[in-house]
């Protein structure tokens, strides 16, 4: 009997050692950069707002989301689920922007469309505003590859955007390209001028497309950014491009019946 046991205990711990030697592996495969890295799967999400009361928005963003705050409407796309989601009003009111909900507290929605700002209470900075930019309403990284796509609304018009862009990247050069009916101002940078990876980041200045929305002094920008690795992977790096282009094609831009 007392062999039996031991045997039994043994077993067991050795069980109990596979067990946490496979929820290391697990761990440890989830720590490698780029573990994480969602796949271009070709399924798109579809968001549309009003802005200002004037004009309707509508664009894609891929599966992992935007922050608009709306209401989910079911769409089948090609056998596949995709999610159209209509979202919140955006309106302007004593100098800031917000999400507009009936007959509740609106959502401040500065942080996404103004640059951000606060008022330090740091010890020898107490009282100084510090400004911490803005935050982009849909965001996906790529660690492996080293790409990025961002797209923004902002609160600001094409000569500021351009002034800025400009500076932040003076190798960029810029033109002017029609997409459907949409004509976007694009700053690009050729794939030879491309910056190494940033340090603990992914992407750098590749192509950024500004559109703006009438004359609300609002602009929608879609941009990809890529790094000198990115071309490591020329696959992956022609499949983001045919998927920037996706969402760019996506965006249309209607002034609202009165």
């Amino acid at each position: 009997m007392k062999s039996i046991l031991a045997g039994l205990v043994a077993t067991l711990f050795l069980w109990g050692c596979g067990i946490e030697e496979a929820v290391r592996r697990n761990d440890d495969r989830y720590a490698r950069p780029g573990a994480m890295d969602s796949p271009l799967t070709g399924i798109y999400n579809t968001y549309q707002f009003h802005l200002l009361d004037r004009y309707s928005v509508t664009h894609q963003w891929l599966e992992s989301g935007c922050r608009y705050r709306g209401v989910e409407r079911k769409e089948i796309t090609s056998g596949a689920r995709s999610r159209f989601f209509v979202g919140r009003d955006i309106y302007e009111e004593n100098g800031k922007t917000w999400l507009r909900f009936e007959g509740m507290t609106p959502f401040d929605f500065d942080r996404y469309v103004r640059s951000v700002k606060y008022t330090s209470k740091e010890r020898g900075r107490e009282g100084e505003v510090i400004d911490i930019g803005f935050r982009p309403l849909c965001f996906e990284s790529w660690w492996v590859t080293s790409h990025f796509l961002r797209g923004m609304l902002y609160k600001r018009d094409l000569a500021s955007w351009r002034a800025i862009q400009t500076e932040k990247n003076p190798k960029g050069k810029w033109s002017e390209r029609r997409v459907g009916g949409n004509l976007w101002l694009v700053q690009e940078t050729a794939e030879q001028d491309f910056n190494p990876r940033p340090l603990n980041g992914v992407g750098g200045p590749f192509q950024t497309w500004l559109l703006p929305i009438g004359d609300t002094g609002y602009t929608l920008g879609m941009e990809m950014g890529a790094s000198r690795e990115s071309l490591q992977y020329p696959d992956a790096h022609a499949r983001f491009q045919a998927t920037f282009r996706h969402l760019i094609e996506s965006v249309k831009i209607e002034p609202l019946r009165p």
